[in-house]
């Protein structure tokens, strides 16, 4: 009997070990929609789960990608949250003769949400209006920071690469891409019927009420 008790032992610790709970580290810092139109204007929601057991997010800072002037920025109050946003100077600006659109000559760079905390196992969602999009298509990374209250902060900023493993903190990435030319194309127009089964002759006319 002891064989047995030692096989029914194993067969408990493996249920136990395929009932654990998912490792939080699978839970990554992700942005939603992650497919956006070129030249056009988005709202976007930077979800943040907190990934410890002992301690809460404080503070989240999103970076915006440099390959991408955008310039028109909304944010939604998060309550408990300040929101501050970085921005930078256009070096087009003066030139472009936008002294009268202060907003215009200037791109955003980042966003910093802080004052409130993320409890373990919760998440926030920060969402952002912005654009305009890049008209050319391609990848937009917006790099994330997350400070939690002992101090530790954890960086989103690897990129993927193709063939290679997915990396253990991936960047939010946005895909940018043109509007589907097949799904606005017109509708083709419906082929004829053919004119025999159309149109029945005299023939057949008669033919039938006899």
């Amino acid at each position: 009997m002891k064989p047995i008790r030692v096989v029914a032992a194993t067969l408990v610790a493996g249920v136990a070990v395929l009932l654990a709970p998912t490792s939080p580290a699978w839970a990554h810092v992700t942005v939603s929609p992650s497919v956006a139109t070129t030249g056009g204007y988005g709202t976007f929601a930077f979800k943040v789960p907190d990934e410890r057991a002992d301690a809460k997010t404080t503070r989240v800072e999103v970076v915006f990608p440099e390959n991408a002037q955008l310039t028109s920025v909304s944010l939604r109050p998060v309550p408990g949250w300040k929101a501050t946003v970085a921005t930078r100077q256009l070096p087009n600006a003066a030139s472009a003769g936008h002294d009268d659109d202060e907003a215009a000559n200037k791109a955003v760079t980042g966003i910093v949400w802080e004052g409130g905390a993320i409890k373990p196992g919760e998440f926030q969602l920060f969402e952002v209006s912005l654009g305009p999009l890049p008209t050319t298509p391609g990848q937009l990374v917006f790099k994330a920071l997350q400070t939690y209250s002992d101090g530790e902060v954890v960086r989103w900023i690897d990129i993927p690469e193709a063939g290679a493993p997915r990396p253990e903190h991936p960047a939010p990435m946005i895909d940018v891409k043109p509007v589907d030319a097949q799904a606005n194309a017109p509708a083709a127009p419906a082929a004829p019927a053919a004119a025999a089964e159309a149109t029945p002759t005299g023939d057949s006319v008669a033919r039938l009420l006899g």
